[in-house]
């Protein structure tokens, strides 16, 4: 039997959509499926807008959450109305040359793209369809009739499609796929030795996102380093400003503070830290599951990243807080109560779904071997 073509169709509003794209295009590789391409679809078809609409993701973090918030609920609400028909247009000429080209096989789609499935619907392409749901919450953008079937982390989010019209056998709770680093237990003693961690302090892990996101670290971290039992490892990601703010403070804390930019081997500190304070993005959350390392979601934004705040705190897995003045104290607290670290540890656990990325690519390799007997 012949291999399949494998175009993996993302975004990159936010980095989770794409770096899922990387883990799955790797383990189809690992199964010998030498023909496996990442498209993204919409900085194909309008580079030019598709910078400004990046830049307006990342400003709705910052400056402008109440108008994303409108954005994010309106099409949950209106999806598949004459309102939001413009949606499943979006790259739709780009999307045909790209099929016509590249002749898929099978198309996963790891951001709502929802040319994808209308385009099949309309056109009558053969092309088997997937999609791989990234946050833990589920927005009706992600649902098609046209789509065979869907990858999920959760229960919830299964159920939740189901009330959509979805049958429950084309859904699999699958986890979300993340880097294989992440699923392996590494020397701590190791990592420690490397980023010069002592053992001795109780170790915070502050992470502000691929784009450096989050608000208000310098202020928060020199409040939690006035405990003299705390070190921080703060991740910058690619806010150089941030970096540098926080570089200033390092000659006063010596050891006990350290800052990185972007770091690729990201795992190695989750690996170290006991907690971590961060935005609740769908990776990242799921790359703390797989470490079982207790999280700090600070300030969620409405949309996506507060449905999956939500989700981790009723799983009692994370802590949820709006207030700087609270991540202090509640942080300091978790740090200095090790029974509530060790609980949020076993709710981690319930919620790991091992080997995501090779269960998602053996699934759908099965599943296209079966339609071609």
């Amino acid at each position: 039997m012949r291999q399949p073509k494998v175009l993996l169709i993302t975004a990159s509003f936010g980095n989770g959509h794409n770096q899922v794209s990387r883990v799955l295009k790797h383990a189809f590789e690992e199964f010998g499926i030498g023909n496996v391409e990442v498209c993204d679809l919409y900085a194909e078809a309008y580079p030019h807008w598709n910078e400004i609409a990046k830049f307006l993701y990342k400003q709705a973090f910052t400056i402008g959450p109440s108008l994303y918030k409108k954005f994010f609920y309106f099409m949950d609400k209106r999806y598949g109305t004459t309102a939001t028909k413009w949606y499943m247009r979006l790259g739709e000429k780009k999307l045909e040359h790209i099929l016509e080209e590249k002749k898929p096989d099978i198309i996963i789609t790891t951001f709502p793209v929802g040319t994808v499935p209308e385009l099949r619907k309309t056109k009558s392409y053969k092309f088997q369809l997937y999609t791989v749901v990234t946050d833990y919450c589920l927005h009706r953008t992600w649902v098609h009739e046209e789509i065979d079937r869907y990858y999920v982390a959760t229960e919830a989010v299964k159920q939740k499609l189901c009330m959509n019209g979805v049958p429950a056998e084309n859904i699999r709770v699958s986890g979300i796929p993340i880097r294989k680093e992440f699923e392996y237990a590494r020397s701590r003693s190791r990592i420690m030795e490397k980023y010069k961690i002592s053992p001795d302090y109780k170790k915070v892990l502050i992470v502000a996102g691929a784009q450096g996101v989050v608000k208000h670290i310098g202020w928060i971290a020199e409040r939690l380093l006035e405990d003299p039992a705390v070190q921080l490892l703060i991740v910058c990601g690619r806010n150089e400003k941030l970096y540098q703010q926080l570089a200033v403070l390092q000659p006063f804390y010596g050891s006990r503070l350290q800052v990185f930019a972007y770091v690729e081997k990201i795992h190695e500190l989750y690996e170290a830290a006991d907690i971590m304070i961060t935005k609740p993005g769908g990776i990242t959350l799921s790359e703390a599951v797989a470490k079982k390392l207790p999280t700090v979601l600070y300030k969620p934004v409405p949309g996506q990243e507060q449905e999956n705040s939500v989700f981790f705190n009723q799983a009692g897995a994370a802590v949820v807080l709006r207030n700087k003045e609270e991540v202090v104290r509640e942080t300091l607290s978790l740090l200095h109560h090790t029974n509530r670290l060790q609980n949020m540890k076993y709710a981690l656990e319930d919620l790991h779904k091992a080997g995501s990325s090779v269960l998602i690519t053996s699934d759908i390799l099965q599943f296209f071997r079966h339609a071609h007997v």
